[in-house]
């Protein structure tokens, strides 16, 4: 009786074991081959296919997140571990993460570039301040403090007749009379938000407003840009370097604003500057540009399909259920397995999908006051 008792419980748990590995890969397929293709065991995200191999902390950063609205706490303590062996010395409450890693130019791995990338770091801190409280942790709350802490001590100035702004990193953007160039998709206003909550008296709702006037004042044609400048006494301006283009970062732009919750006090004014995706598609023509300019309207170039999948949330939150559906159908069209995006799988495009298409699918969401809206499965937790 024992013997066959035993083989039951035996057929039982291969049963359970089978089933649960199968939920694992279905509670987030993409995420799922995301982290086969992109992430190492030890939690480096690869974001570069050369010979260099390089990581960024954009890239950890990101994978931070998505562990995050995937639950996958494994993944999660083994990107934060990585990134701050190999990007903060060690120690990322005292250290912001180093932006570039990878194969040195002698030879060696390590720092290719110390200075910080303050999109990675606002990712970070409210990444972890997240962690913190879904999952009830105090030490990645605390570290998130720490790190928004030094973002504001390291990488926010207060630009004489601008106020407060972010920074691109501590060094390299620097303009003539005291001004800075300045990338506007540094900002997703839910984020800096969610900042204001923890840090009542800091910068961040002034960095939100400042980054409204600075769109208002450069988006003449309701496009926006990747990069812009400030220089007292001229104000906001047209980057001297990049000009008015808007392609790779300047996509980021309209994602944030699609994501955005609609009770946000700055959703309004954000509609009002970045409508012109939403005339020009599907209007004029079916797949978004690769590139713009935004003081003139032009628009030129064929898009990566991640540009379609950045720009779902913004025309659902615009209620142009065509380019929805149009760029539903080039994403159907161009994934491999249903997974991974292009014919070219890149880090860059996948990132885009997993934020376009989770929101869409409500992986995730956000509150009115920038807080994190998940939709954990139990059974996926349970496999964790």
């Amino acid at each position: 009786m024992s013997a066959t008792i035993a083989k039951i419980v035996i057929g039982v748990l291969a049963w359970l074991m089978v089933a649960l590995s199968a939920d694992a890969q279905t509670c987030w397929p993409a995420w799922q081959a995301f982290g086969s293709q992109f992430i190492q065991a030890d939690g480096r995200v690869l974001a570069d296919e050369s010979e260099q191999r390089y990581s960024t902390s954009e890239g950890q950063a990101y994978g931070l997140f998505f562990a995050l609205i995937a639950d996958d706490r494994p993944r999660f303590e083994k990107i934060l571990l990585w990134s701050r062996d190999n990007l903060a010395g060690g120690d990322l409450s005292a250290h912001l993460p180093a932006w570039q890693w990878g194969k040195r130019a002698d030879g060696t791995w390590g720092v290719v570039d110390q200075n910080s990338a303050s999109d990675a770091d606002t990712w970070f801190a409210y990444t972890l301040l997240e962690a913190g409280r879904l999952w009830h942790e105090p030490r990645y709350t605390a570290l998130g403090r720490l790190m928004l802490a030094n973002i504001r001590i390291q990488l926010v100035r207060n630009l004489p007749g601008a106020g407060n702004v972010l920074l691109p990193a501590a060094n390299g953007f620097s303009l003539d009379a005291g001004g800075s160039r300045l990338n506007p998709s540094y900002i997703p206003i839910q984020l800096f938000r969610a900042f204001s909550v923890v840090e009542p008296e800091g910068p961040w709702v002034q960095i939100i407003d400042n980054n409204l006037a600075m769109l208002n004042r450069i988006t003449a044609m309701g496009y926006a840009p990747d990069w812009a400048a400030y220089v007292p006494g001229r104000g906001y301006l047209i980057d001297p370097l990049r000009g008015a283009i808007g392609t790779h970062d300047a996509i980021r732009i309209y994602l944030w604003w699609g994501m955005l919750s609609r009770q946000d006090p700055a959703f309004g004014g954000m509609k009002k500057l970045i409508y012109g995706m939403n005339k020009l598609i599907p209007k004029y023509q079916i797949t978004p540009p690769l590139k713009v300019d935004t003081q003139t309207g032009d628009v030129s170039g064929m898009s990566p399909p991640s540009f379609s999948a950045a720009l779902l949330p913004y025309f659902k939150t615009m209620k142009n259920s065509v380019a929805v559906q149009l760029q539903n159908d080039r994403l159907i069209s161009k994934t491999e397995n249903d997974l991974l995006i292009g014919e070219d799988i890149r880090y860059y495009d996948q990132v885009l999908a997993l934020f376009g298409q989770g929101w869409m699918a409500r992986r995730f969401a956000f509150s009115s006051q920038g807080q994190l809206v998940v939709q954990w499965k139990p059974s996926c937790s349970a496999i964790k």
